[in-house]
């Protein structure tokens, strides 16, 4: 891969990491640190708790965990048929949250390597190797192994820019890329699937730099088997950005291809999630003058219609409005915010501010 894919692949790995658990030793929460439509069970609000003793405490009084406090406790106590019993329920249910995210998404989100020091996670990897040598087929602990080596390769690169990567931090980093694909192509001989499945191998290929044939037939194969799990979109065009494999204007061409493939509300919610992954994430204005702003709004109504809002994407149409300069749409959001902005969305405070005077001062 070249320098320039390298330092391609170092701008897209905050979007990868969704979330970066604390070690699961800890137990602790989550924290949201990416993209909130997905963030962790326990950043937004999920049903599934259970009362527990602390193991460590006989007689200790009882405390509930949710969320991914009781992920990361079932990891830690090795409580593989519980885990794969709750990630069995997510798919087969297609869960979401609030917003649309897909439960699974969090799921594995709390399983990712704890990314602190090396020791931390070859714990964290042996618990996820106990799990597939307790259930070996379990597809669940496959995909959490695969994510959690991937997110480790990140740890040896460094976030540094790509000539500040040593010799070692590329040896490490494409030996574990290289053992999360082996587990993903062992998961693959397993009865039963899933669509963490499909996004992990599609995020290999990102680091791997697949040829566009290999990474077409991952994509096809993935929508084949979930249509609905709109991260496969967003992968791809990450892949079709000019960063990467694509040409100019190729992800914003996909963009209209694939909605109108499937047609409808769901064709127009797909537009809107590709819209996410392009418009003010690959310099300032691209993707503005050649996105279709009234479907981007029809894809944004679908899915809330669909699922509700939240945060988050309140805050994301505000900022489309505001890019696209349709001052009264920007006003009408803005007035449902408040004060509630996203980091998430915007650079900082300053922006949405900017961003908020702009529209209250064009009515």
């Amino acid at each position: 891969m070249s320098i320039r894919k390298y330092a391609a692949l170092l701008l897209l790995a905050p979007a990868l990491l969704v979330s970066r658990p604390l070690p699961a030793q800890t137990a602790q929460p989550v924290a949201n640190g990416g993209d909130a439509e997905n963030a962790a069970p326990d950043v937004v609000s999920d049903p599934e708790e259970s009362v527990l003793a602390d193991p460590e405490q006989p007689g200790a009084v009882t405390h509930k965990l949710s969320g991914a406090r009781l992920i990361a406790y079932n990891l830690v106590h090795e409580k593989f048929d519980d885990l794969d019993s709750m990630a069995s329920q997510y798919r087969s249910e297609k869960s979401r949250y609030v917003g649309g995210g897909w439960k699974l998404t969090a799921f594995y989100g709390a399983l990712y390597a704890p990314h602190q020091t090396d020791k931390d996670t070859r714990e964290h990897l042996e618990h996820l190797k106990h799990w597939i040598e307790q259930r070996p087929d379990s597809i669940t602990a496959r995909v959490a192994l695969a994510a959690s080596l991937h997110r480790w390769a990140w740890v040896a690169r460094g976030n540094g820019m790509a000539d500040t990567v040593t010799d070692e931090g590329w040896r490490l980093f494409n030996q574990r890329i290289e053992a999360s694909l082996t587990v993903l192509k062992d998961a693959a001989k397993l009865k039963e699937k899933c669509p963490g499945w499909y996004s992990e191998m599609m995020i290999v290929g990102l680091a791997q730099g697949w040829n566009g044939k290999r990474m077409r037939e991952t994509f096809e194969q993935a929508i084949e088997f979930e249509p609905g799990y709109f991260d496969f979109y967003k992968l791809y065009t990450h892949y079709l950005l000019p960063k990467w494999e694509g040409q100019p204007g190729e992800a914003i061409a996909f963009a209209g291809s694939a909605a109108d493939k499937v047609g409808g509300a769901t064709g127009d919610e797909i537009y809107f999630h590709i819209a996410c992954e392009i418009i003010g994430k690959n310099g300032a204005e691209y993707g503005v003058k050649k996105m279709d702003w009234p479907r981007i709004q029809r894809g944004y109504q679908a899915q809330i219609t669909q699922f509700g809002s939240n945060r988050w994407l309140k805050n994301k149409i505000a900022f489309f409005a505001w890019k696209f300069q349709d001052a009264a749409f920007a006003r009408q959001q803005f007035d449902v915010i408040d004060n509630h902005w996203s980091a998430d969305v915007w650079h900082n405070r300053q922006q949405f501010d900017r961003a908020r005077d702009w529209a209250r001062g064009h009515s």
